[in-house]
């Protein structure tokens, strides 16, 4: 019998990785509160994943739930979803020149057996000396994305020094297909996949 697989997030990056990677899935949001403070810890981090994941599962009988979280990190200070275009403007001036770790923790969480997994990774970027130009574009389109830009879009702006390149979306395939086969679930990872 197969295992019903939902996605405790409605980010369109992670829906379409999950697509790409062949596995079969429903999404169901887990609203829960995402906020992880201004210092960075992984735990915490692999903690909101989990959160995700249980929130979600707490509504329904059965199923295998993954849930995920992303952050950008520069010297220990977490960048999340600016939210509004004021945010995005001062995040991405903060984070013009710099080298970033983009860092996405996965949490599984099996619905009948109440087996857990929640494991992290991290990625390594250089972002480009941005002008007052570059910073309004990126501000007035990504108040959604961790950073205040998305990779799959703005690859221009973009070095990736390190690691997974589908983390720095917010779903690191590699990882997850090997989570997922842990569970029985076949998954294949998109290495070295490039967005349009």
């Amino acid at each position: 019998m197969k295992k019903e697989i939902i996605l405790a997030s409605e980010s369109p990056r992670r829906k379409e990785l999950l697509k790409r990677m062949g596995v079969k899935f429903r999404v169901r949001p887990a609203n829960i509160d995402e906020k992880l403070g201004q210092r960075f810890f992984v735990k915490k981090l692999k903690n909101v994943a989990l959160r995700k994941a249980a929130a979600v599962a707490k509504k329904m009988k059965k199923g295998l739930f993954i849930g995920a979280d992303t952050v950008v990190v520069v010297k220990g200070i977490i960048y999340g979803k600016p939210g509004t275009l004021k945010k995005a403007r001062k995040m991405l001036s903060i984070l013009s020149g710099t080298t970033q770790s983009v860092w996405t923790a996965v949490a599984l969480f099996e619905k009948e057996t109440g087996r857990i997994e929640v494991k992290a990774c991290v990625s390594k970027i250089r972002m480009k000396k941005l002008t007052a130009k570059d910073v309004e574009y990126l501000a007035a389109k990504n108040l959604d994305k961790a950073g205040g830009y998305g990779i799959q879009e703005d690859d221009a702006y973009l070095t990736v020094l390190k690691g997974s390149r589908t983390n720095i979306v917010g779903l690191p395939t590699e990882l997850l297909s090997r989570m997922l086969r842990g569970f029985g679930v076949k998954a294949k990872p998109i290495v070295g996949y490039r967005f349009k």
